[in-house]
């Protein structure tokens, strides 16, 4: 590297990191991340879309001597990681914060060689994909950090200045407490139907740019981050397509691999490798059934807010029901879903020891320890659906 490309970089940190300025809300991972003070390196994943590169700056922002590097600069690709980072370290930078470093090959080694070096502290994003790609070399080096979406809590305090802490389960479970978070945020319920459409990914011009700004979106989890876990041709794509389509249209339902087998022209196995994939590049959200003596096959939702602009995309309207459990599903730590039997009603999930149905203020259900209901209703077992959108 010569100093007319590192001054490039330099000045283009310099400018990200100040960029960042009026994004004064941080996401509920930053301070797990911001003051990891052990000796491992950190690494942030997840889906595209959800705020990494921002997270990311906001962190090199919060250290002295600290360095951002877009791995994927076109004016850096005769440089390896590790020649850019030594360069970097010999210049006095102390941390290291390398966004979209998936995009460069050989990476692992090179942060396991710089690690093993010791001269500096390196911050790193990377598509969800590269958890599985880590590999052993860098096990005992790297802690990796998941990003999730955007909780409805963080859509609102980001968009709206909602200022509004996490609660946690034991607290909605409580009536006395539910009812005093209901009087103190119950104008946000409204917002509900927003964050269907919008919520889960960041990005600025979201509204103006809608549905194209999430099928973009799509697009490169499809034909850039994919590539990374499988080979990638014409036949793939359109099976991802034809999927998501498919559950678009179908609604919630409990996969049966066979039966999607069959639907896209390929095998059982293919098939739950190709859904596999894309949960593990955070598209999908597998829910397995609870309890045992059944198959293992999932429900299958979509993060938000892929369902919604899917569904505009093809002129599909989305039913109700299937939005409410799909931001459940979202936001909440489920352990499984109850397996409907023949003839029986059964709640929707199982929850920290807790079951709980989804559904309108009206639903009705013999067998659920709460309900989570579409509205402000706190009365008995029943928990406003929207407070399960501030536990993280």
């Amino acid at each position: 590297m010569d100093n007319e490309v590192f001054s490039k970089v330099v000045l283009a940190s310099e400018k990200a990191v100040a960029s960042v300025g009026p994004f004064s809300v941080k996401r509920y991972l930053f301070n797990a991340v911001d003051k990891s003070s052990d000796k491992f390196y950190r690494g942030i994943y997840g889906l595209r879309g959800v705020g990494k590169t921002i997270m990311l700056l906001q962190l090199a922002k919060n250290r002295q001597n600290a360095l951002y590097i877009p791995a994927d600069a076109k004016y850096l690709l005769q440089d390896s990681i590790y020649d850019i980072a030594n360069y970097a370290i010999d210049k006095g930078y102390k941390s290291l914060f390398i966004d979209e470093i998936h995009s460069r090959t050989g990476w692992t080694y090179d942060l396991k060689t710089l690690y093993d070096e010791g001269q500096a502290k390196v911050f790193f994003t990377g598509s969800s994909s590269i958890e599985l790609r880590k590999g052993a070399d860098l096990s005992r080096r790297v802690i990796m950090h998941e990003l999730k979406p955007a909780s409805f809590r963080e859509y609102l305090n980001i968009r709206y200045g909602g200022g509004i802490s996490t609660v946690s389960l034991d607290e909605l479970y409580d009536n006395g407490r539910r009812q005093k978070l209901v009087v103190q945020h119950g104008k946000w319920n409204t917002f509900l139907e927003e964050y269907y459409k919008y919520g889960g990914v960041l990005y600025e011009d979201i509204k103006e740019e809608y549905p194209k700004s999430i099928t973009n979106t799509l697009e490169k989890i499809i034909n850039v981050d994919l590539t990374y876990l499988r080979e990638l041709d014409i036949k793939v794509e359109n099976d991802v397509y034809k999927l998501l389509y498919k559950i678009v249209e179908s609604g919630l339902y409990e996969a049966s691999y066979s039966k999607l087998a069959g639907y896209l022209g390929i095998s059982k196995v293919t098939t739950i490798k190709l859904v596999t994939d894309l949960e593990h590049l955070g598209l999908f959200k597998l829910i397995y059934p609870y309890g045992t003596g059944f198959r293992k096959e999932p429900k299958i939702y979509l993060s938000i807010p892929f369902r919604s602009a899917l569904a505009e995309m093809s002129s599909k309207k989305v039913d109700t029901g299937t939005l409410r459990e799909e931001f459940f599903a979202n936001n909440v730590d489920v352990e499984g879903y109850f397996k409907t039997k023949r003839g029986e009603k059964t709640p929707d999930f199982k929850v920290k020891d807790n079951s709980i149905e989804i559904g309108g203020d009206r639903k009705r259900t013999v067998d659920a320890d709460y309900i989570a209901v579409h509205s402000l209703n706190f009365a008995e077992n029943r928990i406003p659906l929207f407070l399960f959108g501030f536990l993280y």
